[in-house]
């Protein structure tokens, strides 16, 4: 049975503890691991519920009774929006899973950094962006692969992604001499994998010394 968004959590000793507002997203085992319930300020913060502890509770039209006291419950992990991003580009979940794609978090690899938000003028398949990390395999439009991701540039003032510095590599597999960068509006992610778009090459930005 599927866990409704917007279910009411009861504890065992009576407090309605607060909602079931998210889903956090196990990649590895392809499914729910956690949930996210929102206690509108009953202990000032939000929890995440394991799905062990769902699965164990009584489950009603609208409400939820877990096994669990409202203390019980105030001592689970909490939720950092920080610690979590949205759902990969393209990524859908199993048939069997119908909340709604925004429902959905993925948990935040370490050494992750989410791509530049969006500005509100792209497309609303691209407002899903996924987090980018140091060592993801680039491809050119063609899909060939031309080396990996060697370091991130942050923004100081606002801490959104930049660019990209790619570690080029030849067909033997040689490092190049200098590092590719790239801005983060000229390539897109699928797969774990950094796709540079068609005209990435020609608007690089400089390189520093010593990339």
């Amino acid at each position: 049975m599927q866990i409704q968004l917007g279910a009411h959590v009861r504890t065992s000793d009576g407090h309605r503890f607060g909602e079931i507002k998210r889903v956090v997203w196990d990649p590895d085992s392809n499914e729910v691991r956690d949930f996210v319930v929102s206690t509108g300020g009953l202990i000032g913060h939000d929890v995440l519920i394991s799905r062990d502890v769902i699965e164990r509770a009584s489950v009603g039209t609208d409400e939820i009774a877990v096994d669990l006291t409202k203390d019980e419950l105030n001592g689970l992990e909490h939720y950092d929006d920080a610690q979590f991003a949205p759902p990969p580009y393209g990524w859908m979940a199993p048939a069997s899973y119908t909340y709604p794609i925004a429902s959905y978090l993925f948990p935040m690899e370490p050494g992750a950094v989410p791509l530049a938000a969006p500005t509100g003028d792209e497309p609303a398949a691209r407002l899903r962006r996924p987090t980018i990390k140091k060592g993801m395999t680039v491809k050119d439009v063609e899909g060939n692969t031309i080396g990996e991701v060697k370091d991130l540039r942050i923004d100081d003032m606002t801490g959104e992604l930049r660019s990209i510095v790619i570690e080029e590599r030849d067909a033997a597999g040689l490092t190049a001499a200098a590092g590719l960068e790239i801005p983060a509006d000229h390539f897109d992610i699928g797969d774990g994998e950094i796709h540079l778009m068609a005209d990435a090459r020609g608007t690089q930005l400089p390189r520093r010394e010593g990339a």
